[in-house]
């Protein structure tokens, strides 16, 4: 399947910082300024370029500085910056930012990485010193720049809520007048579940602008966030009677309410839009998402097929790929995820097409799919390799997926998401001291990589009796995202194994609520049989047999316990 991608080639693109997503342009030629330098100079530029174009962000990044020893170029100095993010060296990064800072001292976009790189380090002096910067440089304002810090502080990880929380209620207190700053804080605040600060900010930026759409918005997320439904939906609908553009309101509280798991609210919300414009396709989309992901497919292919024809024809064929799927009907699935070629879907639905193919017993036909798609679009080489790698265990070809990992490796060393990828090869293979490894280099470049702390205290937890290691390493990646099912369920096992069982259950059962995956269902069914709990264990088992009747871990516990 040839797909035709609005995606840009970052590998021989232009990185930039903006609001902190990497976004890509076309590669420029070499930097001017290095024309006329010294022939040394001019070596690293083309060494950069050559290896910006094999897809070696790092090794272009050097030889970009080494370049800007010499030469004062802040285009290069911004294509080393962005290359050294996308390479994920967070010393590099910060290095080419600083190089950047100094030529172009104007440079909000370097500001913004220094910044972000010295809130994950814990200096919280550098951070507001850039933030302060951004919000008094920005060429949109004041509350512009706010707004700019407000998405540097919020994308941090949570381990570093309270730091980013203190800059930005120093730097908002320096502008008690100023509502932008107020908004911020409340962002800020509401991103962090601090809901008292987020309350109290979030009021006096409407009472400094009682007529704002904004904050009369923003009041509304805090009142969801605090439960305050009622008040929350009687604010929607006021300003809805002034809004022209109705529906798009009420689309976007939706979709906060959506983020608040408030499914039923949202629910509502679309069908008011639907009375409203009947053929609404985002609220027709939407609703259709949820009915799958509820499993009414009927409901959901109600709303679906007469998309087929519209502007979200792709959204919605990718979706009933989704949909019959989820229903077993794998030549339906095929053909529905091969209609999408077009818009940021196509690589998803390419590769949920192999994995189809796979499911269907045609793991031939799906590699050679990934592999032609590897060859058509080697921008995205290394997501077709770790899908083709995926295929390849879970058909318990272990070799082959790890001959594969490895011959990607020694093209990219240091790639997080390979040495993830063969981790698990290696754990499959019971060569766990291999799989620790993997998991190790990914930790020292990265050692806030929720997954990987979490991989690695899982893996400790079911391999070997390092069950403190485990614990430590776990709470990490839960403190780092407390609200991933994956590490919850994990928290679980682990504290089954140490033998705190009432802790464990509670843990897995909060974990099965929000994600009833396979293996979940596994862990909690042991964890309430050993209990006592025993017709409780065996509804979850057959509830979940019955939805993956293959899965491997599922399977053992259930065979293990019913002898």
């Amino acid at each position: 399947m040839r797909l035709r991608l609005f995606f840009p080639c970052a590998a021989f693109g232009l990185l930039l910082v903006a609001n902190g997503v990497l976004a890509a342009e076309p590669a420029a030629p070499a930097a001017a300024a290095a024309t006329s330098a010294s022939p040394e100079t001019q070596f690293h530029v083309m060494a950069g370029e050559m290896a910006a174009g094999r897809q070696q962000p790092l090794v272009a990044a050097h030889e970009f500085l080494a370049a800007l020893k010499e030469v004062d170029d802040a285009d290069l100095a911004r294509r080393a910056t962005g290359l050294a993010i996308a390479g994920r060296d967070e010393n590099l990064a910060l290095e080419a930012a600083q190089r950047w800072l100094q030529i172009e001292p104007s440079a909000m976009d370097a500001r913004e990485v220094i910044a972000r790189v010295a809130l994950s380090r814990g200096d919280l002096a550098t951070t507001a010193t850039q933030c302060q910067a951004i919000v008094e440089g920005h060429a949109g304002g004041v509350d512009e720049g706010f707004g700019i810090v407000a998405s540097i502080l919020s994308q941090t990880a949570n381990s570093n809520a309270d730091g980013a929380l203190s800059v930005m209620q120093q730097l908002s207190g320096k502008y008690p007048k100023q509502v932008g700053a107020a908004h911020a804080l409340a962002l800020v605040a509401l991103r962090f579940n601090k809901l008292d600060i987020a309350d109290a900010a979030s009021r006096q930026a409407l009472a400094q602008a009682p007529k704002s759409r904004d904050e009369k918005l923003l009041r509304v997320g805090v009142m969801v966030k605090l439960g305050k439904l009622d008040e929350a939906n009687a604010a929607i609908d006021a300003i809805a009677k002034t809004e022209p553009k109705q529906d798009d309101l009420r689309l976007a509280y939706a979709k906060l309410l959506l983020e608040s798991n408030q499914r039923e609210p949202a629910r509502q919300q679309l069908k008011k839009i639907l009375a409203r414009t009947p053929n609404e396709a985002d609220a027709m989309y939407a609703l259709a998402v949820m009915a799958t992901n509820d499993r009414d497919y009927a409901t959901a292919e109600s709303y679906l097929k007469p998309l087929l024809d519209g502007e979200r024809s792709d959204d919605a064929a990718f979706q009933l790929g989704r949909l019959y799927e989820m229903r077993g009907d794998y030549a339906s699935a095929i053909d529905y995820y091969g209609r999408v070629s077009d818009g940021p879907q196509a690589i998803d639905a390419a590769l949920r097409q192999a994995n189809v193919l796979a499911k269907a017993g045609r793991l031939d036909d799906a590699r050679k799919q990934l592999q032609a798609l590897r060859d058509d679009y080697p921008q995205f080489a290394t997501r077709f390799i770790l899908a083709e790698a995926e295929l390849l265990l879970n058909a318990n070809r272990y070799e082959d997926s790890r001959a594969l990992l490895d011959a990607a490796l020694k093209a990219q060393p240091d790639n997080a998401d390979l040495l993830y990828s063969r981790s698990l090869v290696f754990e499959r293979m019971n060569q766990i001291d291999a799989a620790e490894k993997d998991l190790r280099a990914v930790l020292a470049v990265a050692p806030d990589d929720a997954r990987s702390l979490n991989a690695l205290g899982y893996m400790l937890a079911v391999h070997t009796k390092r069950l403190d290691e485990a614990h430590e390493l776990v709470g990490r990646a839960l403190t780092l995202d407390p609200n991933d099912p994956a590490i919850i369920d994990s928290m679980g096992w682990v504290e089954f194994k140490r033998g705190n069982t009432e802790q464990a259950s509670k843990l897995l059962s909060r974990a099965f609520a929000d994600f009833p995956d396979p293996e979940v269902a596994a862990h909690l069914g042991e964890v309430l049989w050993s209990m006592g709990r025993k017709d409780e264990a065996r509804s979850v088992w057959d509830n979940a047999l019955r939805q993956s009747p293959e899965h491997p871990v599922l399977k053992e516990t259930v065979q293990r316990f019913a002898k």
